[in-house]
């Protein structure tokens, strides 16, 4: 019975992930910018690199896994910031390694030149594979479910992110090309007849209110658009920060799941934080909820010392 409801667990899965939602998400989008706009290459001002990883309805058995290392950079000339992510995903008996490396060209705009209008682009590779002789079906010699399934697939993304030490806001397509499962790809495809990736349209916006000296306001949004079979899905997050130092937030998942994050600025240089996803959709009654846990740290070989100009980073 055991191995049946695990067989009917990840079918329905299975199915959600290839004609939905694909690509990994995460509660602390605003800290993991490069996974979602390669425009974001550079915009620490400093070389950067952040791990993040998720642990996503905990208790279910072929629960996702999610993970990324980002490390981006802006070049000498201040114009071109460049960046690498490696991101992994698991689900089931599928998992997908890809690595992106990004390009954007940084713009100052406004009287002061205190905003930065950011033009980007990635190009990257994802391993797909799936071991299909590792699923319980109830007929054992279903076709569908049989031997296992390796693809090497190519993309290209494309981003514009504008930002400065109060706002930020973006719009990003982080994979164009429509790879099919059967070796073939296409742009923007919206065929439903082969499993295959789809592009993810995504928004993501967020502004500091200042609250006296020592508090900061700082609400958040990201809207995710997929073309077939998947309703439109927003993020709305609050988080109050103190001192320039701690972070309390929250957010809210469309018809899905409440989260609650806990983050730090232990240096200048250093941000640590950890979100928990209370879920509140119907999987409710199997799982206790997702965590995320990541890591931030900013470089300057200059002098030896770290010198940032935007001193404190938001997002």
């Amino acid at each position: 019975m055991k191995k049946f409801l695990l067989s009917v667990f990840f079918i329905s899965t299975f199915i959600g992930f290839t004609y939905a939602q694909q690509d990994a998400e995460y509660s602390m989008y605003r800290f993991n910018g490069l996974y979602i706009n390669p425009a974001y290459a550079g915009s620490h001002d400093v070389l950067n690199t952040m791990v993040i990883y998720r642990a996503q309805w905990v208790k279910m058995p072929g629960m996702p896994q999610s993970g990324s290392f980002a490390i981006h950079s802006p070049l000498k000339n201040d114009r071109i910031g460049l960046g690498m992510i490696y991101s992994y995903d698991r689900i089931g008996v599928t998992q997908t390694h890809s690595v992106n490396a990004d390009f954007a060209y940084r713009i100052p705009i406004g009287k002061k030149k205190k905003v930065r209008l950011c033009i980007g682009i990635s190009a990257g590779v994802t391993n797909y594979s799936s071991n299909l002789n590792d699923v319980a079906t109830t007929d054992a010699n279903d076709p569908n479910f049989t031997g296992n399934v390796n693809r090497w697939l190519p993309n290209v993304g494309f981003g514009i992110y504008a930002y400065s030490d109060k706002f930020f806001v973006g719009v990003s397509l982080p994979h164009i090309l429509a790879n099919k499962l059967n070796g073939s790809n296409s742009v923007f495809s919206m065929s439903t007849t082969v499993a295959r990736q789809y592009y993810h349209l995504l928004f993501t916006g967020g502004y500091v209110f200042s609250i006296g000296k020592k508090v900061k306001f700082v609400p958040s949004v990201m809207m995710k658009y997929v073309p077939v079979h998947a309703p439109i899905t927003f993020d709305f997050n609050v988080a109050f920060i103190f001192i320039d130092r701690i972070w309390l937030g929250a957010g809210y998942r469309l018809n899905d799941s409440y989260s609650f994050m806990l983050a730090a600025n232990v240096t200048k240089q250093l941000r640590i934080g950890y979100c928990y996803d209370l879920t509140v959709s119907s999987l409710s009654r199997y799982t206790s909820g997702s965590h995320e846990v990541m890591a931030s740290f900013d470089f300057d070989f200059s002098k030896g010392k770290v010198v940032s100009p935007r001193q404190v980073k938001y997002f």
